[in-house]
């Protein structure tokens, strides 16, 4: 019998994909679905750097690209509700990869700090960036115990980890008094995974162990103590879209069905009023 990580109920078979089997919680108040099973840490570390992080000398490219700039100044530009807002407060851009937000964060005027697991990545982030990027949370609190941070953005990260309720209970801590935590990730229920099913890019995304929609988003986010949470929906306007792409995804965005969900989290005081 396979149970659910999050809340432990029993789980039914989803989708067969071609490196694991995705699952599906019974629970109607959890409803998350998952990968199981997960890659071996070695296995997780040699897709890494074929996907996402090949050597600068082994003449690949990655298959999955980083967010492109424009959409993350558009997400950066949404989040200011007065011009100079976000100038001068502390970032942790966790799960940094490269450091392509944080590349643009510099420029809204933000300090970032990055964590990344990923030696090849580390490393590129923060010799171009300039910016201290650590391997992990026990890394960052074993060198500045007291740091708290402004703002924590996961980006198109919370399906990467292993227990992402865990993560997020050691970000919370993290967290100075009303300070906000983002989070961006695929909707498991959007549109094009209800076509596309077992062939969804990111059902099929070997790094990818969760994917979640906004009941199983819910379920992690109050599992790891958040107690102010609120959708976001940014008006997101990607370069490679056509036309009828776009006029796709506004429409889809109106029905609840777009590809991305985005959460504004904090632990005290009143919900975000970005």
């Amino acid at each position: 019998m396979t149970v659910c990580p999050l809340c432990g109920t029993q789980a039914a078979r989803k989708l067969q994909v071609p490196h694991t089997v995705v699952w599906e919680c019974h629970a109607d108040s959890c409803r998350l679905r998952f990968a199981s099973p997960q890659l071996s840490s070695q296995e997780l570390a040699r897709a890494y750097a074929t996907y996402y992080y090949p050597a600068a000398n082994d003449g690949d490219s990655a298959r999955y690209e980083d967010t492109p700039d424009l959409v993350v100044k558009q997400v950066l530009s949404q989040l200011e509700s007065s011009p100079g807002k976000l100038r001068g407060l502390r970032l942790l851009d966790y799960g940094c990869g490269r450091g392509p937000f944080s590349a643009v964060a510099l420029e809204f005027g933000l300090a970032p700090n990055g964590i990344e697991p990923d030696p090849v990545a580390r490393k590129d982030a923060a010799a171009r960036l300039g910016i201290v990027v650590y391997t992990n949370l026990d890394e960052l609190r074993s060198e500045v115990s007291t740091l708290q941070f402004d703002l924590i953005i996961l980006w198109n990260v919370i399906e990467h980890l292993r227990q992402p309720w865990l993560d997020l209970q050691g970000l919370r801590a993290l967290l100075r008094p009303g300070g906000k935590l983002l989070i961006g990730t695929m909707n498991a229920k959007c549109l094009r995974s209800r076509i596309e099913r077992s062939r969804w890019l990111h059902y099929r995304n070997p790094t990818h162990f969760y994917y979640v929609d906004r009941i199983s988003l819910g379920r992690i986010l109050a599992r790891a103590g958040f107690s102010q949470v609120a959708e976001w929906k940014p008006k997101l306007r990607y370069p490679q879209h056509g036309v009828i792409r776009r006029w796709i995804y506004q429409a889809s965005s109106l029905l609840g069905l777009a590809d991305g969900l985005y959460y504004l989290c904090s632990t005290r005081g009143t919900a975000p009023r970005f």
